[in-house]
């Protein structure tokens, strides 16, 4: 009996690998798992994940004895996992029924290809940028069917959150998504401030502006209103995608962001951040506005936020990289006085900083509360520091820049400096000879911010300790590694050295006061 033939119309069985669950329920679970994976993309990369190989495409096929057809080989794939591994046939597949007049071929058709967008394989990547995939997704976004435009949203978030080709494709579709966040749907509120979250997530660096412009267009086209009502909800889900979208949106000047401060912002993050389930995401839009604005400060210190975040630190500070956003919004507002001291009354702050300071849960963690404590020691606050001294801060950093990684030794060095800067009180309870062998190590280093602290450390054993000329005569490479400074990479370091040098061996008057 011949095999029966399949419908040349059906292009499904090509790119099927198992079925979608249909349950609501079930749907809503994938939905928020494939979230949160695509999220992770986008924040800071807190954990070194393990990496584990699969076989090449190559490899199945030479595995089972056979050779790879020519028109299935591209070297691009072989990277990815091989269930993600999509031929030119499957892609064209996807697109027939992605554009196909029936209403459930295209809802399928999508949700495939939102799973196989998050590893994508060369043959999906050319449909997405060259074919018509946006265009048919931003067709189904205007469809009278809710659960097509919320598999079209999804789709879209699932490539914004791509690499920059999907990305800058992703975002033609910002308007249609804008107007979803006025939806009486709450799944689909929540698909589109997930997906102008990923579009305003992406972060260029220095190549080009797109991602400011993006994150622009987003807010000029009035999408923070609608998304901090989405605030007042009760659903944590809700809470949680807008806050992750508003966050993104949050990187700019202050001019730039006036729609969050003609709201009243601030009362519904305060409301959130009491939160447990919500307290991190809210953490994260207040940290991007507390670095971009003295009034934004201002203003949540005077509506009482330094409690709330006291409490969310001590509640989240064994949680791991949950924590962080808490820690950079303190960090923000401990880098002034006012509200170092308003921050440091409660007894769980300095406690906790240092807790993380001395926890080995996370390296970035480590770094992030070093630069909280640098921004704490640089206060002009004396009580501050006497604070940190009885709960051993000293101690503690003093083993960080001996033994620690560079970059932890460096955030560890900055807090040293501020406190002995402080005076010769708090300089002399240092380990002079024990740190001064690790300074010089920072000194040749060749990072220009380390030279430039191990050179202000040495200046002010010979200026404000009066046996630092003995501490640094009993370190013999002392002489020498000022020597060797070159006028690379800072001239002005080179300067620096000599002056030292010149100060050490003819006992200058600077010396001698």
């Amino acid at each position: 009996m011949s095999k029966q033939r399949r419908n040349s119309t059906d292009h499904r069985h090509l790119y099927k690998r198992n079925s979608i669950s249909r349950s609501p329920d079930e749907t809503i679970k994938r939905r928020v798992a494939l979230n949160e994976t695509l999220r992770r993309k986008h924040r800071e990369q807190l954990i070194t994940a393990k990496r584990f190989r699969n076989l090449t495409r190559q490899e199945e096929y030479e595995s089972t004895g056979e050779e790879e057809p020519e028109d299935e080989k591209n070297e691009n794939d072989e990277d990815i996992s091989p269930y993600y591994r999509l031929t030119k046939a499957q892609v064209e597949g996807l697109s027939k029924d992605l554009n196909s007049d029936q209403r459930n071929v295209r809802v399928f058709a999508a949700q495939h290809i939102s799973k196989f967008v998050l590893e994508p394989a060369q043959a999906l990547i050319k449909f997405i940028t060259e074919g018509n995939c946006i265009e048919a997704l931003t067709r189904m976004l205007s469809s009278a069917d809710i659960e097509e435009k919320i598999e079209a949203a999804q789709t879209i978030s699932n490539i914004a959150a791509g690499p920059y080709d999907l990305w800058i494709k992703s975002t033609s579709t910002v308007p249609y998504l804008i107007s979803l966040l006025n939806s009486d749907n709450m799944n689909l509120r929540e698909i589109a401030a997930g997906a102008l979250g990923n579009m305003a997530a992406e972060d260029l660096g220095d190549m080009n502006d797109e991602d400011d412009k993006v994150r622009e267009t987003i807010r000029n086209n009035g999408a923070i209103k609608p998304l901090i009502r989405m605030l007042d909800s009760n659903d944590t889900r809700l809470v949680t995608s807008a806050c992750f979208a508003l966050a993104n949106l949050a990187r700019g000047e202050e001019a730039q962001l006036k729609d969050f401060f003609t709201t009243k912002i601030s009362d519904k993050l305060l409301k959130n951040l009491e939160n447990e389930e919500t307290a991190t995401e809210v953490c994260w839009v207040i940290s991007y506005l507390t670095a971009g604005s003295e009034s934004f400060r201002r203003e949540i210190m005077q509506k009482e936020f330094a409690a709330p975040l006291v409490k969310s630190l001590a509640l989240l500070a064994e949680q791991g990289p949950v924590v962080l956003p808490v820690l950079r919004t303190l960090g923000n507002l401990v880098a002034t006085d006012e509200y170092l001291e308003t921050i440091a009354e409660h007894d769980d702050f300095l406690p906790n900083v240092l807790k993380l300071v001395r926890s080995d849960q996370s390296r970035a963690l480590k770094k992030e509360a070093l630069w909280v404590l640098s921004n704490v020691t640089s206060t002009s606050n004396n009580r501050i520091i006497e604070k940190l001294q009885e709960l051993d801060a000293i101690k503690s950093l003093s083993e960080l820049v001996l033994r620690g990684a560079f970059d932890i030794r460096k955030g560890a060095a900055y807090c040293i400096m501020n406190i002995a800067n402080h005076g010769a009180e708090y300089l002399s309870k240092l380990k002079h000879k024990e740190l001064l062998p690790a300074f010089l190590e920072l000194l040749k280093s060749q990072d220009a911010d380390m030279m430039r602290l191990a050179l202000g450390y040495i200046e002010l054993l010979l200026t404000q300790l009066p046996n630092g000329k003995e501490i640094i005569e009993n370190v013999p490479d002392c002489m020498e590694a000022l020597a060797a400074v070159a006028p690379a990479p800072d001239p002005e370091l080179y300067d620096f050295a000599n002056r030292l040098v010149d100060q050490y061996y003819n006992e200058s008057p600077d010396m001698q006061e």
